[in-house]
């Protein structure tokens, strides 16, 4: 059994004296979902993000700077006794950052996959060769219809294969799946950063070009995708942001005068689903634009892709 905590979290102390505690993940502003609400016109509706990279914790801002030190920042590493600006009236008192002290490692038929963060992963098999011998692929998404799925939760890791009861994963944990073994190990945090980004590294580069109202994704051997219209204002808005946000905080930049936020979030889904959709259509991986099964979706880049940001 792994021991040892694995959401980071924050606590700050507000303007008004009361203290807030938030996860890895959460949304600071204005919005009801917002995991630390901040009722002030100068706040906006999704002003900031708490976000683990590496083996630091941050607060990223979104669409306005954060300052600290009397200097504006898009992003600042998270430290006891720093006091971080939203606003000219609006403070947060850092007073304690916690981090997790062991990571989870996933192996697959003796090879390190990834180290789990709070995504959603899916293993899809398939058959494949003259003597159609099964393959399998870790996918850092929801896929329906796959054979297993790993999920993270406020304690640890969820795994769940084909129609049987979810388990907790554990450290030694190992399973089969159409012969190929399965395996978790506990890692310290000193040992290696959070990173899923082994995933997909032999993948052909891509040069995404962001001009707002279309987006033009180039991939070596295959046709130019153009990707115009309400489409192409996510991918826009993925690409200055930059980072892993809430749905919401993107949704708003382009439904912002939709009130009911049940029609935005279907909105939302939707459009999400057409955009990955003609992503796979064209050959181009879709989880390029990725959710993580908690409510936040990011521009998934890696190290060999390029994004231009002419919006």
């Amino acid at each position: 059994m792994l021991q040892g905590r694995y959401t980071p979290f924050v606590r700050f102390r507000l303007p008004d004296g009361r203290t807030a505690q938030v996860a890895a993940g959460g949304l600071i502003g204005r919005a009801s979902t917002a995991e630390l609400r901040i009722e002030s016109p100068e706040v906006s509706e999704a002003h900031a993000f708490i976000s683990m990279r590496g083996r630091h914790l941050q607060i990223l801002s979104l669409r306005r700077w954060i300052i600290l030190d009397g200097e504006r920042k898009s992003s600042i590493v998270l430290a006891p006794g720093q006091r971080i600006r939203l606003s000219q009236n609006v403070t947060l008192d850092v007073e304690a950052v916690e981090l997790p002290d062991r990571v989870m490692v996933l192996y697959g038929d003796g090879q390190e996959l990834c180290t789990l963060s709070e995504s959603v992963y899916s293993i899809v098999t398939a058959s494949s060769g003259p003597s159609q011998t099964p393959s399998y692929k870790l996918h850092p998404e929801y896929l329906p219809g796959a054979e297993a799925y790993i999920w993270g939760t406020s304690d640890g890791f969820t795994l769940r294969v084909g129609d049987r009861e979810p388990v907790e994963l554990a450290a030694g944990t190992s399973w089969e799946l159409r012969g190929h073994h399965f395996a978790t190990q506990a890692r310290p945090l000193g040992d290696g950063a959070l990173s899923t980004r082994s995933i997909g590294q032999n993948d052909p580069p891509l040069t995404i070009v962001a001009r707002y109202d279309t987006v033009y994704v180039r991939m070596p051997g295959r046709p130019e995708c153009v990707i115009a219209g309400l489409l192409a204002r996510i991918v826009s808005e993925l690409a200055t942001i930059n980072r892993l946000v809430s749905w919401e905080a993107v949704a708003r930049e382009i439904w912002g005068d939709e009130s009911d936020r049940g029609i935005m979030r279907q909105n939302w889904d939707r459009n999400l689903r057409r955009l990955r959709a003609q992503l796979r259509e064209a050959g181009i991986r879709p989880d390029l634009v990725r959710p993580d099964g908690k409510g936040n979706v990011e521009l998934y880049l890696l190290p060999q892709d390029t994004v231009v940001d002419e919006s």
